[in-house]
């Protein structure tokens, strides 16, 4: 993973899927949400930043106190659930998305510490399976 510049900076791990970038967080700032809202997707409740356009925002949010950490090893945050069993309490809240592969509901998560929580709560790591990473 790539590392950010300035100690005090906020860490958001960000992930290439489909040759965009998506992350979520919690902007409080509104001169950052005004700038970012464009590529929030309202539905899915993350933002999606086309590759042509990432490193611009980078350099954006990171003079604003923001470090984004390029996730090169998805598979590290990806927790899967069979089909049509209870899922663990917010595990939509804390994935960037979610697929649907060979009975599995597939959640790649913001970070490690959601990883740990669904992980807690029944669900399993992507490394503990036979299934290819779906993202």
């Amino acid at each position: 993973m790539a590392e950010f510049r300035r100690a005090g900076d906020e860490r958001v791990n960000v992930f290439v899927v489909d040759d965009v970038h998506l992350f979520k967080h919690f902007f409080d700032d509104d001169e950052v949400f005004d700038r970012l809202k464009r590529y929030y997707n309202n539905h899915q409740y993350r933002f999606e930043v086309p590759a042509n356009e990432f490193e611009e925002l980078r350099e954006f949010l990171e003079d604003h106190g923001y470090g984004l950490v390029d996730v090169d090893v998805t598979e590290e945050f990806v927790v899967v659930v069979k089909k049509y069993t209870d899922h663990p309490d917010n595990i939509f809240k804390e994935s960037v998305v979610q697929r649907t592969v060979n009975g599995y509901n597939c959640f790649l998560m913001t970070d490690q510490s959601a990883v740990e929580n669904a992980v807690q709560q029944g669900a399993i790591r992507l490394t503990q399976t036979d299934l290819a990473n779906p993202f």
